[in-house]
């Protein structure tokens, strides 16, 4: 007991000695990056009082994000209106976004739709976008998706990835246009290859994130599979060699579609075709789980869900070829990528079980006789 002892301690000295070593750290290199950001924002102010508008514009930036000063919105309008009042677009487009947010001063959308629209007639994307976003709302102005649409293609086409994004979601719910996915798709992977995180997500290239009920569920699913691999974990031969074979298979399949689905929730894939694969592979590995619990059960239950499995699996692929055009798509793609895992995941482990026990039933009529 008293090695024990004096290993627990050494471990907990160790433990709070690294502790304290990364606090250090983290704080050092918060306190170097406010250091920059203090010296630039000096820099940026020097100019700003010589009058520059877009060092100007830059220090109201610093002041509205707290980058090297203390956050002050107020400070952050007055130099927004210096920049403006020049004529500068960022300026513009910085003094309409706190009139529409109401940031440094009252929130009023008439001036908001004002400034950005001396932006957008400027040429400036931000500006261009912001219009976009205030017809879009019927904020200042009465709500029209149609103007939406005009001003969010002219930030779009200048490359601006959240015109692209927000262009993409009018095209997708047809809203100021037609309908129309597939032009959807296409402004939302010009959004994704910039990085845009919102058009990565519509296009399933970023994890969503958790649900509540789905954290729920996951969590669930993460207990009853420990449950039922409770046997296969215990320290006792005896105990382990009791424990049906599927029922172990089922376990750990379902264990690995909840980490599947934990890093699908918040992961990230380089293109669409690793998400469709991503899908296919995890609900192939639910679709086992599934498989092994109900073998577990004997075979005329597993009979009946082959035939359900079966019969899903050839309706789904009619429904492909009788909608080949929309299944082009990536989002009615990834929806079937996971159709198809999971009815395979069912189906060919259900068929493989049938056929065994298909043998042993011939082998002891064999031998009976």
């Amino acid at each position: 007991m008293t090695s024990l002892k004096k290993i627990a301690i050494s471990g907990a000295c160790i433990v709070l000695l690294s502790g304290a070593s990364i606090v250090w750290w983290v704080h050092r290199e918060k306190a170097i990056e406010w250091k920059k950001l203090s010296d630039a924002a000096s820099e940026t102010r020097v100019r700003a009082e010589q009058g520059d508008a877009g060092a100007q514009a830059s220090l109201a930036h610093i002041y509205s994000h707290g980058q090297g000063v203390a956050q002050d919105h107020v400070e952050a309008v007055r130099w927004y209106r210096k920049a403006a009042d020049q004529g500068n677009a960022l300026g513009e487009d910085g003094l309409a976004f706190m009139y529409s947010h109401g940031q440094g001063l009252p929130q009023d959308y008439a001036q908001a739709v004002r400034w950005y629209r001396k932006a957008a007639d400027q040429g400036d994307a931000k500006g261009e976008d912001g219009l976009a976003f205030m017809y879009f709302r019927g904020q200042g102005v009465p709500q029209d998706y149609a103007e939406a649409v005009r001003w969010d293609r002219k930030g779009a086409d200048q490359g601006y990835a959240r015109s692209q994004y927000n262009l993409g979601n009018m095209y997708y719910y047809g809203q100021g246009v037609p309908q129309d996915r597939a032009e959807a798709e296409r402004w939302y992977h010009k959004a994704a290859d910039q990085g845009d995180e919102y058009a990565r997500r519509a296009l399933g290239l970023k994890g969503p994130g958790l649900s509540g009920l789905g954290a729920i569920t996951l969590s669930a699913m993460f207990l009853g599979c420990l449950w039922a691999l409770k046997d296969s974990l215990s320290l006792q031969p005896s105990v382990r060699h009791q424990q049906p074979r599927a029922l172990t298979m089922g376990g750990a399949c379902g264990l690995a579609y909840v980490g599947l689905s934990v890093y699908g929730a918040f992961g990230s894939f380089p293109s669409v075709l690793v998400v469709n694969a991503f899908h296919f592979f995890n609900n192939l590995v639910a679709g086992i789980a599934v498989a092994m619990f109900i073998s577990v059960f004997g075979p005329k239950r597993a009979k009946v869900v082959l035939g359900v499995s079966g019969t899903l699996l050839i309706a789904k692929y009619l429904i492909v070829i009788a909608h080949h055009e929309r299944t082009r798509l990536p989002t009615p793609i990834r929806g079937f990528s996971s159709i198809n895992g999971l009815l395979i995941g069912m189906a060919v482990p259900l068929a493989i079980f049938l056929w065994v026990e298909t043998i042993k039933r011939k082998q002891n009529q064999t031998e009976t006789q």
